[in-house]
């Protein structure tokens, strides 16, 4: 059984710094089409407006270096001008610049720019309106979604700022999955996720979205909550808005939709418990008419044989120093699904520069590899 809750008022006691501003919030709805451009608008990260208000760069600098999220939010024609300009921004600072998970779209002009890719994974996308649990491809899926629902899974939504006692709940699962994940001090990862103590202000920075560019689709932050038979919370899913209304004839360039961003649950929930708010989720987006539903990013993936001799030794690497411990059963995971897997990529601006970017990026990510945080200590 799914039940639904509207989003709650503009007037909860949420931190609302940094309020959302025109023209940022225009180039959001219009190009914030990769699923961390609603990341970027959070106010610990600074905006590089282009000249003109062409285009928007989010981006935060640590140890001199500028880490963008994702591509420039920009009509295409502009992308390239928008780049220069934030590189020559860059170097007025003397700063390496890095563009963080960027898609496959702008390779040729950052190439033209003499910046350097380097494959840093893949991105699990799925297309709401050609979704479909019919079919022996999705089987899996299915079974494990009977099941859950055999079990008594019920699923509770939320959108927008989630009640006090439902985050009461929340952080409750979250504790104990990072204790079980890590111990008891293991810090949940960010900069292009969001962490649980956010949710609320992300909640509203949504709901603030929303509220700045009529008449666009209104997508809230959603939060799915699985209840046992007995009403006991034992996981939950999130969801972040993707933008991209598009600029084409009648929106036939929309790409909007939702990325899965946190994904918990307790030791001891009944099987399926997570298989069955991320389809329960899909369908409600293709009700919406999303055209994009974002699973995520797999660190190092390489499905499509594209990583190069640099990748592959980064990857080894990565290995190595307990980075990404958990990478091959998220891929796993995300597979049952039959996803698009989309590149992703990190672009630097000097080859050189890339150990010192990776550090970067990492701490900016929070990652907590025993051998990372090893070689940080050096």
């Amino acid at each position: 059984m799914i039940k639904r809750q509207s989003p709650r008022a503009d007037t909860d006691p949420v931190n609302q710094r940094a309020p959302l501003r025109h023209p940022e919030a225009g180039l959001l709805q219009l190009y914030g089409s990769h699923s961390l451009a609603f990341f970027g608008m959070a106010p610990e990260h600074e905006q590089f407006l282009a000249p003109g208000n062409q285009g928007l760069i989010t981006y935060r600098v640590v140890n001199r270096v500028a880490v963008a999220l994702g591509d420039p939010l920009c009509a295409p024609e502009a992308a390239k001008a928008v780049t220069r300009s934030f590189l020559a921004f860059c170097r007025m600072h003397r700063w390496t610049v890095a563009f963080y998970q960027t898609g496959p779209d702008f390779l040729a002009i950052y190439r033209a720019l003499h910046l350097h890719a380097f494959k840093m994974g893949e991105e699990a996308m799925l297309f709401p309106q050609t979704f479909t649990l019919q079919g022996s491809a999705l089987a899996n899926v299915r079974t494990s979604c009977r099941r859950a629902e055999r079990e008594g899974v019920q699923l509770q939504w939320y959108d927008g700022v989630l009640p006090a006692a439902v985050m009461q709940q929340l952080a409750a699962i979250s504790n104990a999955w990072l204790e079980c994940k890590g111990g008891r001090h293991t810090e949940e990862t960010g900069f292009s996720t969001g962490r649980l103590h956010e949710l609320q202000i992300h909640a509203q920075r949504a709901n603030q979205m929303a509220a700045l560019v009529h008449p666009f689709p209104s997508l809230p932050l959603v939060t799915g909550v699985a209840l046992t038979r007995a009403g006991q919370a034992c996981a939950f899913v999130t969801f972040t808005p993707i933008y991209g209304a598009g600029t084409g004839e009648q929106g036939t360039d929309q790409r909007w939709g939702w990325a899965l961003d946190l994904m918990r649950r307790t030791a001891d929930a009944p099987p399926g418990v997570m298989d069955l708010p991320l389809v329960r989720a899909i369908e409600r987006f293709q009700a919406d008419g999303a055209h994009r539903v974002s699973l995520g990013l797999v660190a190092l993936a390489d499905s499509r044989q594209e990583m190069t001799a640099v990748g592959k030794w980064c990857a080894g690497l990565a290995n190595r120093l307990s980075v990404f411990e958990h990478r091959r059963t998220l891929f796993a995971f995300k597979q049952k699904f039959h996803p698009c897997w989309e590149s992703r990529y990190l672009v630097a601006s000097s080859r050189l520069a890339l150990p010192n970017i990776a550090l970067v990026v990492l701490r900016l990510r929070h990652y907590s590899g025993r051998g990372f945080m090893r070689l940080l200590t050096r």
